[in-house]
């Protein structure tokens, strides 16, 4: 449902806003919006006009997988709360044919249609700035995918995707334990490895303690140690994992 005038100004201080903007354009970019949730486990597709807009998480995680060069490879991303998705023909932002989605957990977020949008590009060329900056978050972050996926063992692999999962579900603070909703098939496509190579490397890891699986889901035990993977990887300044 579209946000009221109380809810504009609540979220107008509460979002981390990913660039410096005016007072005036969060508004009018708010005013925009709507509301909406979904619960765990449905799935969806991106195909149509209707669905055009930029997306701000709320709560909870999901995961976005889309197809490359042919249909036997795709690449899978996760997203939470605070970030942002534009799945709008804007600054060369439309995915690709054939983008599917999964919610992990129940999940609120907002929503600002495509015709909202138009609007406001004729209102400000502040849109555009907050465009850029969404674009680079997302550039930033699967370019540090994309290293730790070219140059490293699958063990490490599958640390650093726990470690992107426990960044949407809870928490990545050394004292924690987490309980992460998601499925060893979908650790597998997100790490880019095959399901018998991620269930071997899970295995290993619950022989050491770090982890311990149940049906849809682990247990994480141990941070440090799943972090000790990454100790010779070279993450970004801009990494959400450091």
């Amino acid at each position: 449902m579209p946000l009221n005038l109380q809810q504009i100004e609540q979220y107008k201080t509460q979002i981390n806003w990913p660039c410096e903007l005016s007072e005036e354009f969060k508004s009018e970019f708010l005013s925009g919006a709507v509301k909406k949730t979904h619960i765990s486990g449905s799935e969806f597709n991106l195909h149509n006009q209707e669905q055009y807009g930029i997306y701000l998480l709320l709560r909870g995680s999901l995961m976005m997988t889309a197809p490359l060069l042919t249909e036997k490879f795709s690449l899978s991303k996760l997203y939470g709360p605070g970030d942002w998705m534009c799945y709008a023909p804007i600054m060369n932002f439309k995915f690709p044919s054939g983008m599917a989605g999964t919610f992990l957990q129940n999940i609120d977020y907002l929503k600002v249609p495509i015709y909202h949008l138009n609007y406001l590009m004729n209102q400000s060329d502040e849109l555009f700035k907050l465009l850029f900056f969404i674009k680079s978050v997302r550039a930033d972050t699967m370019f540090e995918k994309c290293l730790v996926s070219l140059a490293t063992p699958s063990s490490v692999k599958v640390a650093y995707t726990l470690l992107d999962i426990c960044r949407v579900q809870g928490s990545i603070n050394d004292n924690e334990s987490l309980t992460l909703k998601i499925t060893q098939q979908q650790i597998a496509a997100l790490a880019g490895l095959n399901r018998s190579n991620t269930s071997s490397i899970i295995n290993e890891f619950a022989d050491k303690g770090i982890v311990e699986s149940f049906r849809c889901g682990l247990y994480i035990h141990d941070l440090s140690k799943l972090k000790s993977y990454l100790a010779d990887v070279d993450l970004l300044e801009s990494s959400k994992l450091i």
